[in-house]
């Protein structure tokens, strides 16, 4: 009878998720149907920011596939633990989605960053618990853990397909 009780509670509060505001909440990415091929460069390039921009740098601390999205258009991706990218962007606030796929799960993690012309901002995209009960995160690092992380990487490119 408890089981019984479990599933029928488990299966309401999955139905009475307000499907507008998850929705919403994943505007930040790009469209769900863009897979991306993703490839570990022999080169390890640093980026400086352009003239006016900013550069973001996000490190894969993770297994399975990772697609990052920035303001609803995808960006690019990672696969495989210790990779990284980076990317030019427009100053100003910016809304920031990371899509981690693993095997038949998927775990979004979203982000706020405010960008000034001329930083360079670093993210660290991993899960953290047992595989129980696990959580993927986005988080901002400071810039001395970002380039320490960047050291130990492989440079990732990555191509919609």
């Amino acid at each position: 009878m408890k089981t019984i009780a479990a599933v029928f509670l488990l299966s309401c509060s999955a139905l009475c998720q307000d499907k507008a505001a998850i929705s919403a909440a994943e505007a930040a990415c790009g469209p769900r149907d863009v897979q991306f091929e993703v490839t570990d460069e022999p080169s390890h390039p640093t980026q400086v920011p352009e003239n006016g921009k900013a550069v973001i740098y996000v490190v894969h601390e993770s297994y399975g596939t990772t697609r990052l999205g920035i303001d609803g258009k995808w960006i690019g991706a990672l696969k495989g633990l210790r990779t990284y990218f980076s990317a030019s962007i427009d100053p100003g606030e910016h809304h920031i989605c990371a899509i981690l796929h693993q095997g038949v799960w998927s775990h979004v993690s979203l982000h706020v960053l405010k960008a000034e012309p001329g930083e360079t901002y670093y993210f660290v995209a991993h899960v953290v618990g047992t595989f129980d009960t696990s959580w993927f995160y986005l988080r901002q690092v400071d810039s001395d853990e970002g380039k320490w992380l960047i050291a130990g990487a492989k440079f990732s490119a990555s191509r919609p397909n």
